[in-house]
């Protein structure tokens, strides 16, 4: 197969070969089954030696049901019309053929078919149509319930992998640019100015520099200098000793720059950080040294200065709000992180990160993101950037349904982005817990139609429609969106046979 990822069959290849084996011993008939890109999976018989083999040569029925999603029954292989571009039209070692797909959530994985090489065989299957059917559709589901495990597996591996790499995400030119900067400056001792707009993940950068560099042995400490109260900061800063202040520790407190001595001290929101504390910010950077409050004892200290803001520390030095000179030592380094809406590339990657960490956290099971919801994240604003990306995928995780896809009713409600009918609850709507929206408290039970009638009423419908004829049900069963093997199970649960 060259270099081309593997499909998901293939990559469950074993326990294909399992149940195509067991399939065969049942049946009496040979097996094989290929995936969406017309490989072979898994082959009984005259298949079991051209295993991995691509067969899109010859392969026109099973095009067919990978184009149709309907399984296809070919009574006379060779001499009907899909055949008659095969290469073994006219010639075909078949006598009759049963295909069906193996289907999850609206995306076809590959085909399972039955093939009868002799009349013996032939007749054996169109005695037992239905029941062969059935057989199939039952195989499949033991199938997809390996190729949901993997699915969790994979995704689990992947979101190990991710953050192993520093968790840096993101493959845009801008990231790319990022990630080489961060490679860059993380062994030396400089100052390093992070900004960028609230969510762009600044402490993340500065945890990539810590953990690039020389000091990741040493403690990595972060402070934000906007959460505190300016007459706790100092101390928090600095430290104190005993009896310092009214309130303090009885046995003094040392402060974030001893705490973070030989390593990182990340200084968050440094822009809303007090002028009188800025003076003595300039003095540790100036002179490596700190005075605890309360103490004339002088204590050098070895700390890398990492600091973050959102604003425009230039803008507020002409303001006079932030000094000049302290400015400029800690812009040594510049790193500037672009706002998520100029870096739409990254958005995909991000939202299967965030899908796969909430899956986990969560213990939901996750397949994957349609392309409708995935153009909705790409085409947003992000006024909250990657925090904002982050709320969202996880409001999607706690709505997303059995199925394991996140699809356009999944998304938030300002979103306004749901065609189905299902209901959905609008995010911080403060509603009843699982209460539908367009469903009202106090609905009389008799206006609720059960499930089962329903669905009997549509096969009904379905069948006047199109006729109880095979083909007629093959009809019906594509316009209900089911497979022909369960709408003849269902048949006969209704008594509509």
């Amino acid at each position: 197969m060259g270099r081309q990822e593997k499909s998901i069959l293939m990559r469950i290849q074993e326990t294909v070969v399992k149940y195509t084996d067991i399939v065969s011993q049942i049946s009496g008939v040979d097996v094989e089954v290929v995936d969406d890109r017309l490989y072979r999976v898994a082959g009984t018989g005259i298949f079991s030696g051209r295993v991995n083999e691509n067969m899109a040569a010859e392969g026109y029925v099973y095009k067919q049901v990978l184009k149709t999603g309907n399984p296809q029954i070919i009574y006379e292989p060779g001499r009907e019309p899909i055949c008659h571009s095969c290469p073994l039209c006219n010639r075909c070692y078949e006598e009759i053929e049963i295909s069906t797909p193996v289907s999850m959530n609206g995306q076809i994985l590959g085909v399972i078919g039955l093939v009868g090489t002799s009349l013996e065989q032939k007749k054996q299957i169109l005695q037992n149509e239905k029941l062969y059917l059935d057989f199939l559709d039952q195989i499949t589901q033991f199938i997809l319930v390996k190729v949901r495990e993997e699915v969790r597996q994979e995704h689990e591996r992947a979101l190990e992998e991710t953050l192993a790499c520093g968790d840096i995400i993101g493959s845009s030119p801008q990231m790319q640019h990022l990630k080489e900067s961060i490679h860059r400056v993380s062994k030396g001792a400089s100052t390093v100015l992070i900004t960028g707009e609230s969510g762009t993940g600044k402490e993340m950068v500065a945890r990539a520099i810590w953990k690039a560099g020389d000091r990741s042995a040493a403690p990595f400490v972060a402070i934000n200098c906007a959460a505190i109260p300016e007459t706790l900061l100092e101390s928090e800063l600095f430290g104190y000793v005993k009896g310092a202040f009214s309130g303090a520790d009885p046995g003094g407190r040392m402060g974030k720059f001893e705490l973070a001595d030989h390593g990182i001290l990340f200084l968050d929101e440094i822009g809303d950080m007090p002028l009188h504390l800025q003076v003595k910010l300039l003095r540790v950077l100036q002179e490596r040294t700190v005075t605890r409050i309360g103490s004339n004892q002088v204590v050098a200290v070895d700390v890398r200065i990492l600091a973050a803001t959102n604003k425009d520390l230039w803008e507020m030095v002409q303001e006079g709000s932030f000094r000049q000179d302290l400015y400029y030592r800690l812009n040594v380094i510049p790193l500037r992180l672009v706002p998520l809406r100029e870096r739409q590339g990254d958005i995909e990657e991000l939202a299967l990160f965030f899908a796969r960490r909430y899956a986990k956290r969560l213990d939901k099971y996750f397949w994957r993101i349609t392309d409708a919801a995935m153009e909705h994240l790409k085409n947003d604003r992000w006024e909250g950037n990657v925090r904002e990306l982050e709320n969202v995928l996880e409001f999607m995780m706690n709505m997303i349904q059995e199925d394991g896809v996140l699809n356009e009713c999944t998304l938030p409600e300002r979103f306004n982005s749901c065609k189905e009918g299902r209901g959905r609850i609008p995010a911080g709507s403060g509603g009843m817990p699982g209460q539908l929206s367009g469903v009202q408290p106090g609905t009389p039970a008799s206006a609720v139609v059960p499930l089962k009638e329903l669905e009997q009423q549509e096969i009904r419908k379905a069948l006047s429609l199109y006729g109880v004829s095979t083909n007629g049900k093959k009809q019906a069963a594509k316009r209900l969106g089911i497979s022909l093997a369960t709408l003849y199970r269902k048949l006969e649960e209704y008594g509509l046979s």
